[in-house]
């Protein structure tokens, strides 16, 4: 059940409450990706995260130019690695 109040409040008041509020917005907000727990995207998910085509992926994975894994035949990328290897240039990989 909703209530309605009214109350006054002093414009250092209003300040106080508007600046808590503004905080509270910015705690909530989830995570930035650099600071979450390594994730393993398949290849799509890679893909999507670097702006590249699929092919373009796959073309990376065959020259060994990007960062991945092979599990039981499927191509797993490090979502950090990733993200490491945009910031760096995109310097070659060795396997």
């Amino acid at each position: 059940m909703n209530t309605t109040f009214f109350t006054t409040l002093t414009t250092q008041e209003f300040q106080e409450l508007i600046e808590l509020s503004v905080r509270n917005v910015v705690n909530l907000k989830s995570p930035r990706p650099d600071d979450e727990e390594d994730t393993l995207l398949d290849t799509k998910e890679a893909a999507e995260l670097i702006k590249y085509e699929v092919t373009s992926v796959y073309g990376l994975v065959k020259r060994k130019k990007i960062p991945f894994c092979k599990v039981e035949g499927k191509l797993l990328f490090s979502r950090k690695k990733l993200l490491a290897w945009i910031g760096s240039g995109q310097q070659a990989v060795a396997q």
